[in-house]
C-alpha cells in the first residue's frame, strides 16, 4: 500500500507529506524471482488473488516501477467495455511504455496479445493484466486465445505476465478448473493477505507516534488490515476511534456503507440475500449452525455455510481444541474483519442509512463498540501468536456441561466451560488464556478452574501454562 499523506493534518495540527510502501516484501521477493525467470530464461505466468482493495495493484505497479531500470511494464486494466474500445486503449498502454506502433486494424485481443508476445521475442518487459476475470463478460473465448498463443510461444519470448483477479470464485474457475483452458498455465500462484498486526502498528505509529492501545485495536477492528481501508482512514487523519467511526458515518454516501455489498454481491450473484442473512447472524460471534437456521428460520443450511468456508473463505469452522475432525461440536466466525464489522452495523441498520440517520448509526456504534471490539481483541492475540512461529496449534476449548453435572459451588456460572485460547508451542509446551479489554475482570482462579476441567478431556498430565491478557498485551 502507499500511503499519501501529503496535505494531510495529524493530531497536532501539523502536515505530514510522505509515501511509503509497506510490508510485501516475501510477494514482492517471489514476483522478482518470477521476472527474473522470465527475463533470462523464458516467458513467465504469475497468478495473483486476493480480496477486493488488500492491494494487489499497488504491489504489482511497485514492482514495475523498481525494475523499470531492467525492463519496461504495461498496465492493462479490464473493465467493463466492448472488446475493440479495450483493446485501443491497450494498445495506447503499448505505444506509451514500450513504443511500439499497434495498428488501428488491430481490434480483437487475441490479435494484440500475438503481437505482444512477438514484441517478447525480441524485447523483454512485464504485462500486467488487472481484474483479469472480467475477460469473461467481455469475450469468455479469450481464455483459450491466451492458452494457445501462450503454449505456442511462451519458450520464444520473455514476457512476464501477471493476471490479477479479485472474485475469487471466478479466479479460481479460470485457473483451478480441470476443464478451463488457462488451468495449469500459470507458473506461480500467488494469494495477498491482508497487512500483519506489525505493519498495521507501524502504519498507526508513522502517522501518530502516541497512539493509544485502543486506536491500534481500533484500526485492526475496522480494517482487519485491508490496504485501502487503513489508507483512508490514515489519508483522513482518523487515527483514534471516535474520529474512525465519525468517518464511517459521515454521510450516507460514505466509502464504507456500500462497500460489503459491493463486494460480496460480486462473489454471490443472485443468491446474495441467503449469504448475507447467514453472514448477519454471525457476525455477531461465534455461532452454530441450528443458532443460524433458528434465527433465519430456515433449514438445511449446511450447504450454504460449506460453500461460505470452503469456496470462499469468508467464515471457518472452529472446533474446540483436541476435537477430532469429524466431531459435531462446531461454531462458525468470520474471517475478515471489515466484513464482521460492516455486517454487524451496516447491514443490520441499513434502515437508519435509508432515511439518512448517520447520526443515530454513529451513536449506536460508538456504545457499541468496547463490546465488539473485546471479541476482535481475543482475534488479535490469535493473529500475534500465528505470526509468531513459536505455534503448532492455536485455538480455544469449549465444553458444555450437562446440568445433573453441574456441582453445588458451581451454580450461577455459565452453562459452558470456556477457555478463549488454547495453544501448543512447537516444543510441545501448553499455554491458556483468558482475554479482557479490561484486566480487572480477569480472575485467575476461574481460568484454573477451566483448565482442571479441559485437562479432564485433553492434556492429561500436561503442564499448562495460564494467564490473563489484555489491551496492555497488545503488543508484547
Amino acid at each position: 500500500m502507499v500511503v499519501n499523506f501529503t496535505a494531510v493534518k495529524n493530531e497536532r495540527g501539523n502536515e505530514k507529506g510522505m509515501k511509503k510502501f509497506y510490508d510485501r516484501e516475501k510477494e514482492t521477493g517471489v514476483l522478482k524471482e518470477m521476472q527474473g525467470q522470465a527475463y533470462s530464461d523464458c516467458s513467465r505466468f504469475v497468478v495473483l488473488t486476493g480480496r477486493r482493495r488488500v492491494g494487489k495493484t499497488s504491489l504489482v505497479n511497485n514492482l514495475i516501477q523498481e525494475s523499470a531500470h531492467i525492463a519496461p511494464g504495461l498496465y492493462f486494466f479490464v473493465g467493463r467495455k466492448t472488446e475493440t474500445v479495450l483493446v485501443r486503449n491497450f494498445a495506447e498502454e503499448v505505444q506509451r511504455q514500450l513504443g511500439e506502433y499497434i495498428p488501428e486494424s488491430i481490434t480483437s485481443f487475441r490479435e494484440l496479445f500475438r503481437m505482444l508476445l512477438g514484441i517478447a521475442s525480441r524485447r523483454k518487459f512485464t504485462l500486467f493484466i488487472d481484474e483479469f476475470q472480467e475477460f469473461d463478460n467481455i469475450n469468455s473465448g479469450i481464455f483459450s486465445d491466451i492458452q494457445e498463443l501462450w503454449d505456442r510461444y511462451k519458450k520464444e519470448t520473455n514476457m512476464c505476465l501477471v493476471a490479477s483477479g479479485s472474485i475469487y470464485r471466478m479466479m479460481e474457475k479460470i485457473f483451478k478448473d480441470e476443464e478451463q483452458p488457462l488451468f495449469g498455465r500459470d507458473d506461480c500462484t500467488i494469494r495477498l493477505q491482508p497487512f500483519c498486526t506489525d505493519v498495521i502498528r507501524e502504519i498507526l505509529h508513522d502517522y501518530k507516534p502516541d497512539y493509544t492501545k485502543d486506536d491500534l485495536l481500533a484500526l485492526w477492528t475496522l480494517t482487519g488490515g485491508v490496504a485501502r481501508y487503513v489508507e483512508l482512514l490514515m489519508n483522513n487523519g482518523c487515527t483514534s476511534v471516535r474520529k474512525m467511526i465519525h468517518f464511517v458515518c459521515a454521510n450516507a454516501d460514505s466509502y464504507f456503507i456500500d462497500e460489503g455489498k459491493k463486494i460480496l454481491v460480486q462473489e454471490f450473484g443472485k443468491q446474495y440475500g441467503t449469504y448475507f442473512g447467514i453472514l448477519g447472524q454471525i457476525a455477531y460471534g461465534e455461532v452454530t449452525q441450528s443458532e443460524i437456521e433458528k434465527s433465519l428460520g430456515m433449514d438445511s443450511l449446511g450447504g450454504q455455510l460449506k460453500i461460505l468456508d470452503e469456496k470462499y473463505g469468508i467464515i471457518r469452522k472452529k472446533r474446540p481444541i483436541g476435537a477430532k475432525e469429524n466431531s459435531q461440536t462446531v461454531r462458525y466466525e468470520m474471517t475478515d474483519n471489515f466484513f464482521r464489522f460492516w455486517f454487524r452495523y451496516i447491514y443490520k441498520y441499513s434502515d437508519l442509512i435509508e432515511i439518512q440517520n448517520m447520526t443515530e448509526l454513529e451513536k449506536r456504534m460508538q456504545s457499541d463498540y468496547k463490546t465488539f471490539s473485546g471479541i476482535a481483541l481475543e482475534r488479535w492475540f490469535r493473529q500475534r501468536m500465528m505470526e509468531s512461529c513459536r505455534y503448532k496449534q492455536i485455538g480455544g476449548w469449549w465444553l458444555k456441561r450437562e446440568k445433573s453435572k453441574v456441582t453445588p459451588n458451581e451454580k450461577g456460572n455459565n452453562d459452558e466451560f470456556e477457555i478463549d485460547i488454547v495453544a501448543v508451542t512447537t516444543d510441545d509446551r501448553v499455554e491458556a488464556y483468558e482475554v479482557k479489554r479490561n484486566m480487572d475482570k480477569y480472575r485467575h482462579s476461574r481460568l484454573e478452574e477451566k483448565v482442571a476441567m479441559m485437562q479432564r478431556n485433553i492434556f492429561k498430565g500436561r503442564q499448562i501454562t495460564i494467564g490473563g491478557l489484555s489491551m496492555e498485551n497488545m503488543e508484547d
